[in-house]
């Protein structure tokens, strides 16, 4: 999957778990503010993202999310697994 494919998939799915947002009006520029998350929303989102694109997003990078396209970067080049 490229990331063009990233990026409509993860903005279907946003559209899909956001009430009262027009798809079209989300890009992956688009703040999570902006669309009507607060930070509460927004974990829940994440978490929901992990289940639905069969990625663990690492707490630490999680705690910079911030838009739409911070998604996709993970999801297009997640961290290399750190072994223990």
């Amino acid at each position: 999957m490229d990331k063009t494919d990233i990026e409509q998939k993860v903005i279907q799915f946003i559209a899909s778990k956001v009430e009262n947002v027009d798809v079209s009006k989300i890009t992956t520029a688009s703040q999570f503010g902006e669309l009507g998350l607060d930070s509460m929303d927004t974990v829940q989102l994440l978490f929901d993202a992990e289940e639905e694109f069969g990625v663990s997003f690492d707490s630490d990078e999680v705690k910079n999310f911030r838009s739409v396209g911070d998604i996709v970067n993970y999801i297009d080049h997640p961290p290399p697994s750190v072994s223990a």
